[in-house]
């Protein structure tokens, strides 16, 4: 370990003071920090965000969080499931039945056979 000259110690320790400060301040809405955690973490699985559609065994697995981040990464317009199948590297088969799964609690269908996220709020 390197020796710390006088001047190294006085900075640490007005560092050592300024974090101690912080993590004071920050104990007090710590809990409101894990209540948010919590929610978001329910909401995911309420809305089986991190659910698995398609085959383990064909290697072709398909979450909610990658259909979104499609959708979003084409500026939120609608997207048939050959495009989405197609953007994600996936069969369009699997992209379908993920959407029909998932049809008018997270993604919309129009009659042109297009799909869109419901809701555009980013998470």
């Amino acid at each position: 370990m390197q020796k710390l000259t006088r001047r190294k110690s006085s900075i640490l320790d007005v560092i050592d003071a300024n974090i101690a400060e912080l993590e004071e301040k920050l104990e007090k809405v710590q809990p409101y920090i894990d209540e948010l955690n919590q929610l978001k973490r329910t909401r995911a699985t309420l809305l089986s965000e991190r659910s698995v559609t398609g085959s383990v065994r064909s290697n072709t697995r398909l979450t909610m969080e990658q259909v979104i981040q499609a959708f979003r990464e084409n500026e939120n317009d609608p997207m048939t499931a050959r495009e989405l199948g197609g953007a994600l590297g996936v069969d369009e088969t699997v992209v379908r039945s993920h959407l029909n799964r998932h049809k008018d609690t997270r993604y919309a269908k129009n009659g042109d056979g297009n799909w869109s996220l419901i809701g555009k709020e980013s998470e």
